[in-house]
């Protein structure tokens, strides 16, 4: 039992530390697009928007990756509890399905913001152009 409680610590460990990461991912995609923003706007440049598509692409992988790994290791969480894997095995499925990937990305708590960064860039990208 008490290697069972050890499994599922080093289990929730790793949960933890993809969730912060999962966080650390959306901050540093905010901030990074208001820089480019920010800069476009200073150097009244309206290409330098376009920039902000691919960062923000970037990282709607790495915080989807980071989630649909998140949710793998909950499953083996549960399948530990229920006595149904090997004394600590990490073995996890489903890590590189393509299909849940996808559906982690266009997901509720993924899309709407990499959605709306997208959207910032190409408004702040047309509406520049048009003024020039």
């Amino acid at each position: 039992m008490e290697e069972k409680i050890k499994h599922l610590e080093f289990i929730q460990n790793v949960i933890s530390r993809l969730s912060h990461k999962s966080f650390l991912v959306k901050s540093w995609s905010i901030t990074t697009l208001a820089a480019i923003c920010a800069f476009g706007i200073e150097k009244q440049n309206s290409l330098i928007f376009i920039l902000g598509i691919p960062v923000s692409l970037l990282f709607w992988y790495l915080d989807s990756k980071y989630l649909m790994l998140e949710r793998c290791f909950r499953k083996l969480y549960n399948k530990v509890r229920k006595d149904k894997v090997n004394s600590f095995s990490m073995k996890i499925s489903n890590s590189k399905d393509i299909k849940m990937h996808l559906k982690t990305a266009f997901g509720h708590t993924v899309a709407p913001i990499y959605l709306l960064e997208l959207l910032l860039c190409c408004l702040l990208y047309t509406s520049d152009a048009a003024d020039e």
